[in-house]
């Protein structure tokens, strides 16, 4: 799974690559975890648009207040079949803009797992799949809401996790977010590991553990004298 990411990418930058304006501030984000907002984009006609949407998935059928789950993930091999997702998949995608994402590893005798932050490799920023949701509560706002595609890990992420976020292409996030593609298998299809170069996976100090803390801390290496991994997958 994917549940927490990172942003503290330029805004200036961020609008460059993805074609959009951004019009609001983006404050740089070390720990980025579900229920908060981040920098979402999106098709609204023939036109991106760059809000700020709350990770976890509120559908647009919700009812009232009632309480119910709000997926921070969706697994793109069974999206397509399913009932919460499926429509969001043919007509409302989204991609996450993300320095990068944490996952933490199970080390075999360990009582606590290992954290990494997974980053672009010759690249400036990540750009994850995802489907978001338009919800009305009473009397309040709409809030846009997001998950985060995932998919089987690749050669960088198996020693880590068994799933991975979807990672798109800049050349692929055209058609991600093209209306006018609506088919369940056409889609589908675009949603395949990230090549094993675009990707580098750095382990990371526990401080990120605690999401309340939101600092440049939680993003730097730690080094270990006798590497446990194998060579050229970490550094």
């Amino acid at each position: 799974m994917c549940g927490r990411i990172s942003l503290h990418t330029p805004a200036r930058l961020l609008a460059m690559l993805f074609g959009v304006d951004i019009p609001f501030e983006l404050t740089p984000r070390y720990n980025i975890a579900p229920t908060q907002s981040t920098l979402m984009i999106r098709n609204e006609g023939n036109k991106l648009l760059a809000v700020k949407a709350r990770w976890g998935f509120i559908p647009s059928w919700r009812k009232g207040e009632k309480k119910m789950l709000e997926p921070i993930n969706a697994r793109s091999e069974s999206a397509a079949a399913s009932k919460l997702f499926a429509g969001a998949l043919r007509t409302q995608r989204c991609v996450i803009p993300a320095s990068g994402f944490y996952e933490w590893q199970v080390v075999t005798g360990k009582r606590t797992k290992r954290p990494y932050h997974i980053e672009p490799l010759g690249a400036d920023v990540l750009a994850l799949a995802g489907l978001w949701s338009p919800w009305k509560p009473k009397d309040a706002q709409i809030i846009e809401s997001f998950t985060i595609l995932t998919c089987a890990p690749n050669e960088v992420m198996r020693p880590i996790h068994d799933r991975m976020p979807v990672i798109l292409s800049l050349d692929a996030i055209k058609a991600w977010l093209d209306p006018a593609i609506d088919d369940a298998a056409t889609v589908t299809a675009m949603l395949r590991p990230a090549p094993a170069g675009s990707i580098i996976a750095r382990e990371v100090s526990p401080w990120v553990n605690t999401p309340a803390h939101d600092d440049p801390a939680c993003i730097q290496p730690v080094s270990r004298s006798a590497p446990e991994e194998p060579p050229g997958l970490f550094t």
